[in-house]
Parts: C-alpha cells; sequence; structure tokens
C-alpha cells in the first residue's frame, strides 16, 4: 500500500507542479510521501522487533486467560505467577495452580486439562505449562479459582 500511495504522491506532484508552475508542490510532496514510507516502515520495524523480544499479550488476552482460568479450575484454590510471551505466532502461557495438598495426581492432572483446553480455544498457537502446587506452598496472591 505504501507503493501505491508513492506512486500516486509522486504523480500528483508532478502534474500540479507542471499545471500551476508551482515547483516546491514537487519537493513538498516528495517529502509528504517519504514522511509515509518511513512511518509504514517503523510499524514494521516495531512489530518485527515486538515478536523477537517475547512481548507479553495484550491487556484484552491476558484479561481473557486469568477468566479462562478462574472458570475452569473447578477444584483447584487458585492461580499464581500468571506470565505470558509471544514469540513470532507462538503465544506461551505458564502459571502455578494451586490444589488441596490431598488432591490426587489425577484429578489435579483433569483440573490441568480443563483450563488448557479453554484457553486453547480463545488463544491460537498457545503453549501452556502449569506447574501444579499444594496448598501449603502457596502464595495466596494470584487469581482466585471460582
Amino acid at each position: 500500500m505504501t507503493d501505491v500511495l508513492s506512486s500516486i504522491g509522486v504523480l500528483v506532484g508532478v502534474v500540479l507542479a507542471l499545471l500551476t508552475g508551482w515547483h516546491i508542490l514537487d519537493p513538498a510532496l516528495a517529502l509528504l510521501v517519504g514522511l509515509t514510507v518511513l512511518w509504514s516502515g517503523w510499524e514494521l520495524v516495531k512489530e518485527s522487533v515486538g515478536g523477537l523480544m517475547d512481548e507479553a499479550v495484550s491487556a484484552d488476552v491476558l484479561e481473557k486467560i486469568r477468566i479462562q482460568i478462574s472458570e475452569h479450575g473447578e477444584g483447584a484454590l487458585e492461580a499464581h505467577d500468571l506470565r505470558t510471551r509471544i514469540a513470532g505466532r507462538s503465544t506461551f502461557v505458564d502459571f502455578h495452580l494451586v490444589v488441596p495438598g490431598t488432591m490426587s495426581v489425577e484429578s489435579a492432572h483433569e483440573i490441568c486439562d480443563r483450563i488448557e483446553e479453554a484457553i486453547t480455544e480463545g488463544v491460537p498457537g498457545v503453549h501452556i505449562t502449569i506447574h501444579v502446587e499444594p496448598e501449603y506452598k502457596a502464595k495466596h496472591s494470584g487469581i482466585v479459582v471460582v
């Protein structure tokens, strides 16, 4: 799209300069086209660098993940240390899930499966790691599971 705008800007600048005799129009429009190209380049670089630097997910996606953990974590007590990052087309999510100390591994695994399925439906390309811990090791500062 930048190429199209550049071509149109150059054509309009040349035509207006020829028709009006105002030769300043051509460089003025060239400057405007140049700024447009620089702006487009900056946006591309910013987007590319963000993916390379493992940026966190947006606030909207993070809230969606928090809601999925809360709504599908029945049986768990809380989740904390939620971290996200985007690397290329993949989104990585990891957190600690607090369960009662007497809960079986099988029951804890079922809770993790429910949460993973819910998050996967809402976040394409997600890779989830859940660290299950007993209640007596919990920080009690995270997402309360309902």
